[in-house]
Parts: C-alpha cells; sequence; structure tokens
C-alpha cells in the first residue's frame, strides 16, 4: 500500500504560515495541511491567503486541507446558536481561503468542551445540526468536510458519542483520525469500528500517555504497528498528515526527520 505524506503548518502557532512554508519546503515537504491559529494565518484576512498563494506555488508545496478555527467560542455544540453560528462562520471562512488556494480538505473539532459537567445529550445533538449546515455549504464549494476524533476527555471523545454525531450525516462527510486523542483514550479500535467509510485523513502524533504531546511518530509510547496495521486492514487511501509541536532548533532539521521515521514505521515507500 503507497502511503501519502503531508504536515501541517500550524505546528508553529506564532510563526506566520509563509514563514514556516519555508521550513517544511527545505525539509522536501510537498503537500501541507494549512493551520489557522490567529498569529500563523487569519483566513479572515484576503491579503494573507494571496500571498500564500504566491508562497505555495514557490515551493511546489500543494494545499491539501485545511484545519479550522477552533476553541473559546467556536464551539459546534455550544447551546448558545449565537456561538454556534459564530463558529460555523469561521469554518466556512477557512473553507472559503482553501477553495481559493486550490485545496478541498477542511478538518474541523466539534467540540473543545470538557463532556463532564454539561447535557452530552443536548451538545450531541447541536454538534450533528451544525455539521448539517457545514457539509451542504462545503458540498457547494467542492470541498469535503472531515471531522476530527476529539480528546477522550472532550464532548464526543467516546466512540458511541462521536457515532452518535457523525452517522447522522450524510455519507460524503469524512472523518480525521487523530492518533494521540484515539489513543490517549484507548480508543482507536473503538473509534476504528464507528467510523467505518467515513476514514479518509489521518493526523499522526505520538504521546508518552498523559498528554496530547504531538511528539513525532516513533518518540513516544503508541503502538505504531498496530496503527499501521489497523489502516491497511480497512483499507486506508489519504493523507497521513504529521501535525507536531513546534521545534527548538531548525524546523527543516526536525521535520526531515519527523517524516523519515514515519515513513519506516508505516512501512511507506513514497517519497511525496
Amino acid at each position: 500500500m503507497r502511503w501519502r505524506f503531508a504536515a501541517s503548518t500550524g505546528c508553529c502557532v506564532n510563526t506566520p504560515v509563509c514563514t514556516t512554508l519555508q521550513g517544511m519546503h527545505d525539509a522536501g515537504v510537498r503537500a501541507v495541511e494549512l493551520g489557522t491559529p490567529p498569529r500563523h494565518f487569519d483566513p479572515w484576512r484576503h491579503e494573507q491567503v494571496i500571498e500564500l498563494s504566491h508562497r505555495l506555488r514557490e515551493f511546489r508545496i500543494a494545499p491539501i486541507a485545511i484545519h479550522a478555527p477552533f476553541g473559546g467560542l467556536l464551539d459546534l455544540t455550544d447551546p448558545n446558536p449565537h456561538h454556534r453560528h459564530a463558529a460555523i462562520g469561521a469554518i466556512l471562512s477557512a473553507a472559503s481561503a482553501l477553495r481559493e488556494l486550490g485545496g478541498t480538505k477542511v478538518v474541523v473539532h466539534v467540540s473543545d468542551v470538557e463532556r463532564h459537567h454539561v447535557d452530552l445529550d443536548e451538545r450531541l445533538a447541536h454538534g450533528t445540526a451544525s455539521l448539517r449546515v457545514l457539509s451542504r455549504a462545503c458540498a457547494h464549494m467542492d470541498s469535503l468536510l472531515l471531522v476530527e476524533t476529539p480528546l477522550p476527555h472532550l464532548v464526543g471523545g467516546h466512540p458511541d458519542e462521536f457515532a452518535a454525531v457523525v452517522k447522522p450525516l450524510d455519507r460524503a462527510v469524512g472523518v480525521c483520525f487523530d492518533t494521540s486523542h484515539a489513543t490517549l483514550g484507548h480508543h482507536w479500535d473503538g473509534f476504528m469500528n464507528v467510523v467505518g467509510h467515513r476514514l479518509v485523513h489521518v493526523h499522526a502524533s505520538d504521546h508518552h500517555g498523559q498528554f496530547d504531546d504531538h511528539l513525532p511518530p516513533g518518540d513516544g509510547i503508541i503502538d505504531w504497528g498496530h496503527i499501521r496495521d489497523t489502516l491497511s486492514a480497512v483499507g486506508f487511501d489519504g493523507w497521513i498528515v504529521l501535525e507536531l509541536s513546534c521545534p527548538g532548533g531548525a524546523l527543516s532539521e526536525f521535520m526531515a526527520g519527523a517524516l523519515r521515521r514515519a515513513r519506516v514505521l508505516f512501512g511507506a515507500t513514497d517519497q511525496a
């Protein structure tokens, strides 16, 4: 099986995206998922979109996806409709920017709210309704909406909760598996059982067992053999995006090493 690898530009949240692209290019990265932290890339500012378009072409890097804004008041499950509408608007702004740049996959978080002390049924229902609106809008933009598996302590972070959110959605809505999120809660296989055909995208990072450390694959405790085997068993055919923390040293050396290690762990033969 041929695995395709990309990297998330959002690893360096305080570095402008065009500066990050230089390090990605020097590392041999040929495809990226664009991050949207405010000090990194603001999809509302068209001048940033134009500049980014020029740099992507200059470096011959493909913008395969965008990780839409999330957190704070941007929550698709919020009982306050104004907050939900703001979250939907932010995601659609990101989708519009990605469409202009030539990408198609829009990755979203359902919620970053802790699952304890909230009405889970209400939250999950609001999440499904918000995603229905987004899926219709993304379809009109020829974009694919991807729902990311949450951390285990967040709303939707258990496989049955995630299933309640995504199963009522149109079959065109996909899922982005996050290796760290799913394995921190020991839910990798549980999520795999409920996601089925929707799995089209993977965020790959490692951890030490307690926190979402965003380590390069192989630097933590995740069983990458199991990850590889289960993805292969379901015939996964999509992008594996390295979603890593910003290094203290040169980004190019760090990312080049992470890509080499990931290819070995996944038994990959491609150089994309």
